[in-house]
């Protein structure tokens, strides 16, 4: 992401996590990320309880500490296997993805720029979500995401699709992010 949209993310993300902590249900948090310095998905924080540890590496991170391209389905498989593998027994999960691109890098041995099996990767990997019930809440940050693809994750896995268009202001672009922030913190499912 570049510098602008990844300060707006930071900022959202804080509301999030101060809603998330407002409300005593042990809910824990992870970060992932689509675009490591190898071009694969990365766990920048396991599922935690620790929100401030979160914030820790949301705010540590510049969009400098990436690589440029963006393998969305790699970020969106390391959520997923995240949630299945240390996700609490009986409890909701849910997987935020957010991009301000186009998913365009595939990884592996026929791993490289790749736009149309990139983006048949993370299609695949919302079926995945879909068949394990992890909704993917989507949010297309700016003029350049992939809108309809965006949509297409969130209906096949029974998410939400946000869009937050980049033709605003910066502030207001914080803004409409931090409340799309709140009604997904304060809408997640409850079991009880």
């Amino acid at each position: 992401m570049s510098a602008q949209p990844l300060t707006a993310v930071k900022d959202a993300v804080d509301v999030f996590l101060d809603d998330v902590g407002q409300v005593n249900t042990a809910d824990r948090v992870g970060v992932s990320v689509y675009n490591s310095e190898n071009g694969f998905g990365l766990t920048e924080c396991d599922l935690t309880e620790d929100l401030q540890a979160v914030h820790e590496v949301t705010h540590t991170r510049q969009a400098g500490h990436y690589q440029g391209w963006t393998n969305i389905a790699a970020g969106l498989k390391n959520a997923r296997q995240e949630l299945e593998e240390h996700g609490r027994n009986g409890a909701s999960k849910i997987i935020v993805l957010m991009t301000d691109g186009c998913a365009n890098w595939t990884g592996g041995t026929e791993g490289g720029y790749a736009p149309e099996h990139a983006r048949q990767e993370v299609l695949t990997e919302a079926q995945h979500c879909r068949d394990l019930r992890f909704p993917v809440v989507t949010i297309s940050l700016g003029s350049n995401a992939d809108l309809d693809l965006m949509e297409e994750v969130a209906e096949i896995s029974g998410g939400i699709h946000y869009s937050i268009p980049g033709v605003v202001p910066v502030e207001a672009y914080a803004d409409d992010l931090i409340e799309t922030f709140q009604e997904i913190a304060t809408s997640r499912p409850l079991k009880l």
